[in-house]
């Protein structure tokens, strides 16, 4: 059985990840985690004046259900096992986290689109995420 971890952010080339990751059920038995990963409370901004943490937690984590809503109904139709969590966090360091906890064989993820000199300045989830991880990481563009 193959096992996928397949982060999504409710972007469409997040869900086109999970489509690719459900896709691959027809080549042999998969299991994905879907995983959305939201950022944590800014303690030394000024939004921490306006909101208690609890109050944030609340708001991402419904904000997250939504994402992984979407995302397991995209592969409800391919009936492949899968398991959905919400964890608030650094994205790139979660991610590469739960594929070696949950004992992943592959993560498959969504990119931005960004251009060369955009990752090179910036930086992007999906690229800190494939220095980080100890699994092959597949990227849906």
């Amino acid at each position: 059985m193959l096992t996928l971890l397949v982060p999504v952010d409710g972007s469409k080339n997040s869900l086109r990840a999970v489509k690719y990751a459900a896709a691959q059920s027809k080549h042999c038995p998969v299991t994905l985690h879907i995983v959305n990963v939201e950022p944590p409370l800014d303690d030394y901004g000024m939004v921490r004046a306006y909101i208690t943490r609890r109050r944030h937690d609340v708001a991402v984590m419904a904000r997250a259900a939504r994402i992984l809503a979407r995302a397991t109904s995209q592969v409800r139709s391919a009936r492949v096992r899968c398991k959905t969590r919400a964890v608030i966090g650094d994205a790139p360091a979660v991610i590469a986290d739960l594929a070696r906890r949950l004992k992943c064989d592959v993560i498959v993820m969504g990119t931005r689109g960004m251009t060369l000199l955009g990752n090179l300045v910036l930086g992007s989830v999906a690229s800190k995420v494939v220095h980080l991880s100890t699994v092959p990481v597949t990227l849906v563009k």
